[in-house]
């Protein structure tokens, strides 16, 4: 399907503000809208046979399903289904769509199949995504074999840009927050944009002024952002994008209860610095950390200047100590910056 829907008209988006819940329904669906499981989408066998649906996982945002079906010959099949009403929830469902699509064409057996999107036949302003269903044990992958997924990912797609910029073809959301990925030439422009919007995001939510973050936020902004991230596009260097996931935490990424086979969902996809997928490793609460670092270090080494590399990892992983942090170390912004043989 293509998106023929109307373009967002304001920033922020004030229908994802301030921690605001989307109004999904109590409970799951008793029976199928005749979209979800139609022929013209699944070239199901006629015939099949919806034996239960059931909730899977929990958001606050949508409404998530499994769905479990027989098909004619006695072969059961599953789906995983997600839904959210409005202009709002079309969006989102089409950039769960796109993005999970992009990826699942460089890890086939990592990534659960995307099948459809589309809106109900019984309420045309009901968006749905579906894609195969995989039973998951909830733990933190083995960093060795998650990494090297990733690293596949990163390598096999760097280059392969649609427009050779910054960006993706449709909005994508993190949570219910909805991320400005329109292209950019310059990789520190794009994430500037990104990091601006989505800062202005987190001020609009706790709803009253705060003098120091402000002070941080133009700090990162103007200063912070230009001198970690300029010399990777100076000196005659470039950031090559690659498809970066954007949000590679242990509860999208758990090993297939049936086969050990590391499964990875969610993504919020745009081509990027491959090292910006890197920053949800540093949260302690994630339990990953260094063990993950250092493996992706290994296999796929460090964007110049190697001795920013940790500074660019925390740069990822933004929060407001690191804000404080790092306003404080480079006061001068890009001006701090210098090559490496001309250091004294």
């Amino acid at each position: 399907m293509s998106d023929n829907g109307p373009a967002p008209e304001q920033w922020p988006p004030v229908d994802l503000i301030a921690g605001l819940s989307l109004g999904t329904t109590a409970g799951p669906e008793s029976e199928l809208d005749e979209n979800i499981l139609s022929r013209h989408y699944l070239e199901l066998p006629p015939r099949t046979e919806v034996l239960e649906i059931t909730p899977s996982g929990a958001s606050a945002w949508v409404q998530t399903v499994r769905i479990r079906t027989r098909q004619e010959d006695g072969t059961n099949r599953d789906y995983f289904k997600k839904s959210q009403s409005g202009r709002v929830g079309r969006r989102m469902m089409l950039g769960t769509f796109a993005s999970e699509k992009a990826f699942h064409e460089y890890a086939p057996l990592n990534i659960p199949k995307p099948i459809a999107w589309g809106n109900y036949k019984s309420n045309d302003d009901m968006w749905f995504y579906l894609a195969e269903y995989h039973d998951m044990v909830d733990e933190v992958p083995d960093p060795q074999q998650f990494v090297s997924i990733i690293v596949n990912i990163h390598k096999e797609s760097m280059g392969k840009s649609p427009t050779g910029k910054f960006g993706f073809d449709v909005p994508t959301h993190l949570a219910n927050i909805r991320i400005d990925n329109d292209w950019e030439e310059t990789w520190e422009k794009f994430f500037t944009k990104a990091m601006k919007r989505m800062l202005e995001l987190e001020e609009l939510s706790h709803g009253r002024a705060d003098e120091e973050f402000e002070e941080l936020k133009q700090k990162l902004l103007t200063l912070v952002i230009p001198r970690l991230l300029r010399p990777l596009e100076s000196g005659g260097r470039r950031v090559i994008p690659c498809l970066v996931h954007s949000d590679l935490w242990p509860g999208n990424c758990m090993p297939d209860a049936d086969t050990d086979v590391i499964m990875i969902f969610d993504s919020c996809a745009y081509w990027g610095h491959n090292e910006s997928d890197l920053g949800s490793w540093r949260a302690p609460r994630y339990r990953m950390g260094k063990p993950f670092l250092r493996e992706y270090q290994k296999r796929v080494g460090m964007s110049y200047p190697e001795e920013d590399w940790d500074d660019r990892n925390a740069l990822y992983a933004i929060a407001k100590d690191e804000m404080k942090r790092m306003s404080e170390k480079y006061p001068n912004g890009f001006d701090d910056f210098k090559e490496m043989g001309s250091r004294t």
